[in-house]
């Protein structure tokens, strides 16, 4: 009987596991570099004639994000993009195959939002001056773009949207900022002071 005792705990620990891991999944799950889908995995430039010129076998930094329904999600990046031209993808593995569901800026912020599928927060510079913010949400079959902000940088600050950045000028008068005005005023407003 004390035999008995003691293997139950064992066998309990042992039929927890395969239950937590089931078929084909485990607690740590892994998108492969045969995984990654073909449209990522291969980048390979086109000479203007259309000619393939050279393909870059890059190297891939893959991180879990989610558990879904139908798999895992992962975000993929290319570890020596650098700069502000990076994509991000998020890709969902399933017993299948592994799919892109979007293609983002790499400098990006994941909300958790119910179903396993993030809401995805991405930002774009488009000038020393100027940037967008582009929120994207799971609909069910997609991610689509929900909203879109234009935000201004002053001095490599950024002040916000064109309204946000015309109330910081006018705290900064109030405050005696006048330099500061005036460059918020300049970068956001194209107004002109001599």
């Amino acid at each position: 009987m004390k035999k008995a005792l003691t293997l139950l705990p064992t066998l309990i620990i042992g039929f927890a596991a395969s239950v937590w891991t089931g078929t084909g999944e485990s607690s740590d799950p892994v998108l492969a570099d045969r995984e990654i889908p073909a449209a990522i995995a291969s980048t390979c430039a086109l000479t203007p004639a259309g000619e393939i010129e050279a393909c870059d076998h890059p190297t891939f930094s893959r991180r879990w994000v989610a558990k879904t329904v139908r798999g895992d999600l992962f975000i993929v990046t290319h570890e020596r993009c650098t700069g502000s031209d990076c994509r991000a993808r998020l890709v969902e593995k399933t017993a299948s195959a592994a799919t892109t569901l979007l293609s983002f800026d790499a400098t990006f912020r994941l909300r958790e939002d119910k179903g396993g599928y993030p809401v995805i927060e991405s930002y774009t510079g488009m000038s020393a001056t100027e940037g967008a913010y582009s929120r994207y949400e799971w609909n069910g079959n997609a991610y689509a773009r929900t909203a879109s902000r234009l935000v201004y940088n002053v001095d490599g600050v950024e002040c916000g949207t064109r309204e946000e950045c015309r109330r910081a000028a006018n705290e900064a008068i109030t405050h005696k900022q006048v330099d500061r005005a005036v460059r918020i005023w300049e970068n956001v407003g194209g107004v002109s002071w001599i």
